[in-house]
């Protein structure tokens, strides 16, 4: 097992389902239960549930009463991002991550050796992704590349002494110098011995002199052979194959995300106040519109046919309002955000819960 992996993360949400997915590369045989334990629930100031992740099959838990679906909304269901556990059970993660949450997610992975080495903002209607990276063959190839030297170092050895012996063997085996004392012998015979004896000598020093140049000489090739051996670079293992979540573009689907989460967060019947998970919904976007100055918004306030028409209009009229006006609390422009009430003068639906709604629609 890899002892570190390090996350590199576009977009919040889907940086932490890089860290989790790295705590997987670190632990394979984790459980659903383990998996809760490692990353507590309560990380996540606006979880849903009690635990971050959740068992896929388990959606019928994240349904309202009315039918309509939240579970889409706060935990990733789709193919590219649900994670696969190795018994076989797919696991979905908490999707709606705040800032303060998921500097503490990070924090939190520290602890298992998980280092996001590099976040970034994912771009305006763009997907986030991530990339783990991670090398666990290092320590082998390393300490391989270290056990091959002191092989090196014995056929230095080796090559040495061989040269050594043929030196000694060729000493001995250099003819004996021979005597030239002789009483018997006259002056220009002795003087013609010694002029053979200095040339004599004067060959075996050349023979000498050729010896050492070629001992020289290789000694010189097996110190050459020896710097190459240590400066040679070790091999570098292949990078991990990278898991990306892929980006997609898609204004339209964007749009529609945001109209889902905030029509999911019902509004009080009959009164225009703001409930607490349409609060959350407005600060995403409200975060969202900070990044892109160049963005504006329309929020549009819809009513059922309850009541009458008069009160209709009036009640989407301060729905649409009271939504622009909590944005302009979070710090938006107000010349950025337009509200307008249609009351129930557009129905889309013959059920009426459908037709309580409210639009954001990109004017500039």
């Amino acid at each position: 097992m890899p002892s570190e992996v390090k996350v590199y993360g576009t977009g919040q949400s889907r940086t932490v389902l890089g860290i989790a997915n790295a705590y997987l590369v670190m632990h394979p045989d984790a459980t659903l239960e383990e998996l809760n334990q490692a990353f507590p629930g309560d990380l996540n100031s606006s979880n849903r549930s009690e635990t971050i992740f959740v068992d896929i099959n388990d959606a019928e838990k994240f349904k309202s009463g009315t039918g309509n679906s939240t579970y889409e909304m706060f935990f990733f269901e789709k193919e590219d991002e649900v994670i696969t556990l190795k018994d076989g059970r797919k696991v979905a993660m908490l999707e709606l991550w705040q800032k303060a949450d998921f500097d503490k997610m990070v924090e939190w992975a520290k602890q298992y050796n998980i280092i996001v080495a590099d976040y970034k903002d994912n771009e305006y209607f763009k997907k986030g992704g991530f990339t783990l990276e991670y090398d666990e063959d290092a320590d082998a190839a390393a300490a391989g590349a270290v056990a091959a030297e002191p092989d090196a170092a014995a056929d230095s050895t080796d090559e040495k002494n061989e040269n050594a012996d043929a030196q000694a063997n060729d000493a001995a085996t250099e003819p004996a110098a021979e005597n030239t004392e002789s009483d018997a012998k006259t002056d220009d015979e002795k003087a013609a011995e010694e002029q053979q004896n200095n040339e004599k000598k004067k060959k075996r020093a050349i023979w000498w002199i050729l010896l050492l140049l070629i001992i020289l000489i290789l000694l010189l090739i097996l110190l050459i052979r020896g710097c190459s051996k240590q400066t040679e670079p070790q091999p570098v293992a292949p990078e991990p194959e990278e898991t990306v979540v892929a980006d997609t573009t898609a204004v339209a689907d964007t749009v529609e995300a945001i109209k889902t989460k905030f029509n999911a967060a019902q509004f009080v019947a009959a009164k225009a106040d703001l409930t607490e998970s349409s609060k959350l919904v407005l600060q995403e976007l409200a975060e969202m519109m900070k990044k892109h100055p160049e963005v504006g918004l329309k929020i549009v306030g819809h009513a059922s046919s309850d009541g009458t028409q008069k009160f209709n209009q009036k009640l989407s009229e301060e729905r649409a309002k009271v939504a622009v006006d909590y944005l302009i609390s979070l710090g938006i422009s107000a010349d950025r955000l337009q509200s307008e009430g249609k009351g129930s003068s557009e129905p889309i639906s013959e059920d009426r819960e459908k037709n309580r709604r409210t639009e954001f629609i990109v004017i500039k």
